[in-house]
């Protein structure tokens, strides 16, 4: 064997022994990391957990409204015309008998003079026939007319006088269209709105002004029609105003309408407002607060619910393995930190409620209390 024969075999010797010992090392470090993995998934994660339970609830309903008067009524005038005057402003507080507005009476003031007139004219001719009837009983009492003339004149005075009695009460009507011209208040309030300003013509009967009544005050609210049949019994009516603060005053349902909006499909409703003091103002935001019922509902934390392609789930442990996997559910009504479910658990499961972001399906937990599971709050 020559000298480069056995350089050759010296150099495959030692990439030999090379090779086997990367190969052996890299084994070493490789399996290590298995058995570490392995471990790691073997391991039970310590969770937190409850036992869905049937709990009592009650449904709180929380609806905007306004604080209105009990009494408001719209002033009109009982015949048209043009509004001459407006002496009243929003706001101004008035009377009862005291001045709103004033109708120009320059339509009237012809007609009043033009009847009085008739009435003069059938005045005049009932005193004549009065005057032609007494000279005609003379002469039928000395024998000069017959019975039949005498009853005519007779009758001629009865009618002038008919007339002259039509003419006098059309004449009285006119005037009290004059006295009609002025709109007074009926009763004392304050100026909620003005609907005609001055220099309006307006028609018997259209709204010009609208007065609140002064003392008792409600609330509008638009009640849903979901739940329109507890609202008739519901109690403990509870309003709030926005202005006042957290101050709550109670109030009793006083009118419910019969049919809904058609627009918004809710039902108006008033509320009377029991011993409210004067700092509570008209047109006022409130919020009405009322228990429309209670029911039995399965109620879990919030902290449980684990969000998934945008549907709720939770982790449902499983006793007989201690193993998890996750649960679809349908989530019902909710306030801050809990919920209830109305589909997709049942009274008795256990579910975990905290670290519900760190669990894989299937995986085993350890439940960190040593009591069997404890029924929800």
């Amino acid at each position: 064997m020559n000298l480069k024969s056995v350089r050759r075999l010296s150099v495959m010797s030692v990439c030999v022994v090379v090779w086997s010992l990367l190969g052996c090392g890299q084994k070493q470090d490789q399996a290590p990391q298995a058995n570490s993995q392995t471990n790691k998934d073997d391991k039970p994660r310590p969770v937190r957990y409850i036992q869905v339970g049937v709990s009592a609830t009650t449904e709180q309903l929380v609806l905007p409204g306004e604080i209105r008067p009990r009494y408001e009524q719209r002033y009109g005038f009982r015949v048209s015309g043009k509004i001459a005057k407006r002496l009243v402003d929003v706001g101004d507080v008035v009377r009862a008998g005291q001045e709103l507005a004033v109708l120009d009476a320059q339509d009237v003031m012809p007609a009043i003079n033009a009847q009085a007139a008739l009435v003069e004219v059938a005045n005049t001719d009932f005193k004549l026939q009065q005057s032609e009837l007494k000279r005609q009983r003379e002469l039928k009492d000395k024998g000069f007319i017959s019975e039949a003339a005498f009853e005519r004149q007779l009758a001629a005075v009865e009618s002038t006088q008919a007339r002259l009695l039509a003419a006098q009460a059309q004449l009285a009507n006119i005037q009290n269209n004059l006295q009609f011209q002025t709109l007074r208040a009926d009763h004392p309030g304050v100026v909620t709105a003005v609907d005609a300003e001055a220099g309006s013509v307006i028609g018997a009967g259209q709204s010009v002004i609208r007065v609140a009544q002064l003392g008792e005050k409600e609330v509008a609210i638009q009640i849903p029609e979901r739940v329109i049949a507890l609202a008739r019994t519901a109690i403990g009516f509870v309003v709030t105003v926005e202005a006042l603060g957290v101050r709550p005053f109670q109030a009793r349902l006083r009118e419910l309408a019969p049919m809904a909006d058609p627009a918004s499909r809710t039902y108006s409703a008033r509320l009377s407002l029991l011993r409210p003091d004067e700092s509570v103002r008209l047109g006022m935001s409130a919020t009405v607060q009322f228990s429309v019922g209670s029911a039995s509902a399965l109620i879990v934390p919030r902290t449980a619910l684990y969000t998934r392609d945008e549907k709720s789930h939770v982790w449902l442990i499983d006793q007989s393995n201690q193993t998890v996997r996750l649960m679809e559910v349908k989530v019902g009504a909710s306030d801050n930190d809990r919920v209830t479910i109305s589909n997709g658990l049942k009274p008795g499961d256990l579910i975990v409620i905290a670290g519900a972001n760190l669990l894989l399906p299937g995986q085993k937990v350890r439940l960190l209390d040593d009591a069997l599971a404890r029924p929800a709050p």
